[in-house]
């Protein structure tokens, strides 16, 4: 079978520039929905390799836990908190604090630590130096606040 020919055309250039970028650009789109934090070894039982601040988790915690919320009944965090700090918090948390299993049957883990500073207020209004961290099976944060 002879070999096909394929003349160029303007509007085929185009075509073929939209198959070469385009799944470079999924790709990239795909990746910008999750924000990794990498960290360390926890020092009661194997933390995962990392984990994954997905943006409706952010979103949650920022909604629910951030010190600007109106949302009743929830730790929130000090002023000043960024997503850059949450970040690391989540990593320093995870990477040393405790872990156990998550309760009522839900699945994933729970990891609590001490930074030994007010890091926000209690869902009472007491300050807070404590972190909890819930994480799902996937390795993804569902919630983190202040306790």
């Amino acid at each position: 079978m002879p070999a096909m020919r394929l003349k160029r055309s303007g509007g085929e250039s185009s075509v073929m520039i939209f198959r070469i970028f385009f799944p470079i650009w999924i790709v990239t789109f795909a990746a910008s929905w999750d924000v990794t934090v990498t960290h360390g070894q926890n020092a009661t039982q194997e933390a995962p390799r990392q984990i994954v601040l997905t943006r409706w988790a952010l979103r949650h915690i920022q909604q629910r836990h951030w010190p600007d919320s109106s949302a009743q009944g929830a730790g929130k965090f000090a002023p000043g908190i960024t997503e850059e700090s949450l970040r690391d918090m989540l990593n320093e948390a995870v990477a040393n604090g405790r872990s156990r299993e998550n309760i009522y049957g839900r699945p994933g883990r729970v990891y609590e630590y001490d930074f030994d500073r007010v890091i926000g207020i209690k869902s009472n209004g007491h300050p807070a130096t404590r972190l909890r961290v819930v994480i799902n099976p996937r390795g993804q944060v569902v919630t983190a606040f202040p306790f």
